[in-house]
């Protein structure tokens, strides 16, 4: 298993999991698998960040893009000690072999790398007990929950907002 940063030139991998993740698991990202769906390579490509505040990390088995996780760094002055983890997703077929932990061991790394970087943030629907498990093990916390965040096919499912100190 191999853990880097995506680049644009992995944009048609990157397409092909995120389309699977929002198929796969609808209630578990803000976005729709038809709001995505529609977009192109060249749209997924500039959806890779190149910067090291930003960042997508895919894990790799050989040369198969089977798990990413998405890093953003706040800019403004004020709200730079704060970054978000965000579309978490890793293959149906490889969950429970600890590639999440892998993959969130390693952000958790880069982030702490980072100077400014005191806190990491993120969401999860609270019905996701094995993402909730999993954030909790590495020492996420709660710090809120929001109802009614996303409604999908007539049901409501609610957010928790979760945090971890890194410095």
């Amino acid at each position: 298993m191999i853990i880097r940063k995506l680049t644009k030139h992995d944009a048609e991998d990157y397409s092909q999991i995120r389309l699977e993740a929002l198929y796969n698991n609808p209630d578990s990202f803000g976005t729709m698998y038809h709001e995505e769906a529609i977009k192109t390579i060249d749209q997924f490509r500039d959806r890779i960040p190149v910067d090291n505040n930003n960042f997508i990390l895919g894990c790799f088995e050989d040369k198969e893009l089977i798990g990413i996780v998405a890093f953003h760094q706040q800019s403004r002055i004020k709200v730079r000690h704060k970054a978000y983890i965000r579309s978490m997703y890793v293959q149906q077929e490889y969950r429970g072999k600890g590639i999440g932990k892998l993959l969130l061991n390693e952000l958790i790394e880069r982030a702490k790398a980072i100077n400014e970087i005191e806190i990491l943030l993120l969401d999860v629907v609270t019905s996701n007990l094995s993402a909730k498990q999993l954030y909790f093990s590495l020492g996420f916390q709660i710090y809120g929950i929001e109802k009614m965040a996303y409604k999908f096919n007539n049901q409501y499912f609610d957010m928790e907002y979760m945090c971890l100190r890194v410095k």
